[in-house]
């Protein structure tokens, strides 16, 4: 079986029909090429140059030979330039809570392919708590999430800014207030996120603060679900601004403006703080920093 050595001697001594002239081009010796070139045609019993005065004339299966080498040559070019690639790619494992997932982190991912192209991100979206689960067993490398985790364990840094709201049908008795205050809210009914959300947990925090009881009729994981539930009626929701923009302006939903509740919050950017900072987890993290703070 011919070596790749031995076929890009073939080649280039067909090319140039001279052996001293493929010699000089591979800067090896002239009987170095008669030699590979005779080990050939022993290989394959046959001959592959005709010998004449000034330069060689290849035969009908040397014809042959240099169709496959150069084949050969290219299917060996492309893996090595495959393996290299493999070893510049840089894995990352990027988690991203629910909001983050539905708005922004489809744009986040589709910026950091062009900026950085030896990146090859992986994204996984939850709730809050399974992604500070997967942080903390290292299957994750780093992600953006709202709220702050709990386990001192992880690392987190405000990143972007995010507004909540209270929304309702357009058919709700709140559609069209220009101002609600907590107290307004007491005993309707809710379709909250399911446990362990982020934005849940702001929510149930708040209430719990004013003191005020609630009725859950819903929880759901599914913004979508949340979202047509409460244009049916059936609830009031509180989400992220950016889930409801389309339907509010479409005028399917509307906004319960509550004076007393804080509607601004941060998604944070986390990791293990025991995980080693990689480059790939500070180019992610130089990115977000970047970034406008109401990024959409």
């Amino acid at each position: 079986m011919a070596t790749i050595r031995q076929l890009e001697v073939f080649i280039a001594t067909a090319e140039f029909r001279k052996m001293s002239e493929a010699a000089k081009h591979l800067y090896i010796s002239q009987p170095t090429i008669s030699q590979i070139i005779s080990e050939l045609e022993k290989e394959y019993q046959t001959r592959l140059f005709e010998r004449g005065t000034k330069e060689l004339c290849i035969t009908p299966a040397g014809s042959l030979l240099q169709k496959s080498a150069r084949e050969i040559l290219e299917i060996h070019r492309a893996l090595q330039q495959n393996m290299k690639m493999i070893n510049s790619i840089r894995p990352l494992r990027v988690g991203a809570t629910m909001t983050v997932g539905a708005n922004i982190i489809g744009a986040i991912t589709e910026n950091m392919n062009k900026r950085y192209p030896d990146i090859d991100i992986h994204v996984n979206v939850s709730n809050t708590s399974i992604i500070e689960q997967l942080l903390l067993h290292n299957e994750l490398d780093i992600a953006l999430v709202e709220g702050i985790p709990d386990n001192r364990e992880i690392s987190a840094k405000p990143a972007l800014l995010d507004r909540l709201c209270i929304i309702c049908s357009k058919n709700h008795p709140f559609a069209g207030s220009s101002c609600l205050h907590a107290e307004d809210l007491r005993d309707q009914n809710f379709i909250l996120r399911e446990k362990g959300s982020g934005t849940r947990a702001i929510f149930e925090a708040f209430m719990k603060a004013k003191n005020i009881p609630y009725q859950i009729k819903w929880e759901s994981s599914s913004t979508p679900a949340i979202i047509d539930a409460v244009s049916r009626n059936l609830g009031l929701a509180f989400l992220s601004e950016r889930c409801a923009a389309d339907k509010v302006a479409a005028g399917i939903l509307c906004h319960c403006p509550v004076q007393d509740i804080n509607l601004e919050r941060f998604f944070y950017l986390c990791h293990n703080r025991s995980h080693p900072m990689t480059s790939q987890m500070q180019d992610f993290t130089e990115y977000i920093s970047s970034l406008p703070e109401d990024f959409h």
